[in-house]
């Protein structure tokens, strides 16, 4: 079972940071292949919305500019992940600069097989995933913040009738007032979702 844990953080310490670690040391102890992703890191253009707003991720589902920043291969690494976290703090009531961009280009070129018989399915298409916004300010804007991860994972076929082993499977809401219970929360969530797929996996293939 392979875990991806989108980062959109541009701090290598801090609140938010505090819950990617989280996230890495419950998959060590699950004895899960996680693979942290750091966005911050990777430093992404945004989209240039190509000739008359699509490029060749309309047609050919990648990037024409994804080679330069390393995006296009960002984005074929998650044909093979089985489950997703993505964690963000709350900048204005929305994700991070950072996850916008990668949340953007990636429905350009995930949610765009839909359409096209050709394609295939999205790389997200049934698969699980964890949502965590960090307000670490007033707390505020954390449920707008959660309105853009859902609408772009709901478009790439992340949460299409959310249902068991499948689907967004949950939110965790972070403030400063409430971190230390919900990185326990937090804990046992992964724990129930990676358990879930195994299970369901045993289910298959037994």
């Amino acid at each position: 079972m392979k875990l991806l844990i989108v980062s959109g953080t541009p701090k290598t310490d801090g609140l938010t940071f505090s819950f990617v670690e989280r996230a890495r040391e419950t998959a060590k102890e699950l004895g899960v292949d996680a693979e942290v992703v750091r966005l911050a890191g990777m430093k992404l253009s945004k989209c240039m919305m190509c000739n008359d707003g699509w490029g060749t991720c309309a047609d050919e589902h990648r990037c024409a500019f994804g080679d330069k920043d390393g995006f296009n291969d960002l984005q074929e690494r998650l044909k093979d992940i089985d489950a997703f976290i993505y964690i963000s703090p709350v900048y204005w009531g929305e994700v991070s600069e950072d996850m916008k961009v990668y949340f953007d280009r990636l429905r350009r070129c995930q949610a765009s097989k839909s359409w096209d018989e050709k394609a295939g399915e999205s790389f997200l298409n049934d698969k699980p995933s964890i949502l965590v916004a960090v307000a670490g300010g007033g707390g505020g804007g954390i449920i707008s913040a959660f309105e853009d991860m859902e609408r772009a994972i709901s478009h790439m076929g992340g949460d299409g009738y959310p249902r068991e082993n499948v689907g967004i499977m949950d939110y965790i809401a972070v403030n400063r007032w409430n971190k230390d219970y919900k990185r326990e929360a937090f804990r046992e969530s992964i724990k129930t979702m990676v358990n879930s797929l195994k299970t369901a996996n045993s289910l298959i293939y037994n």
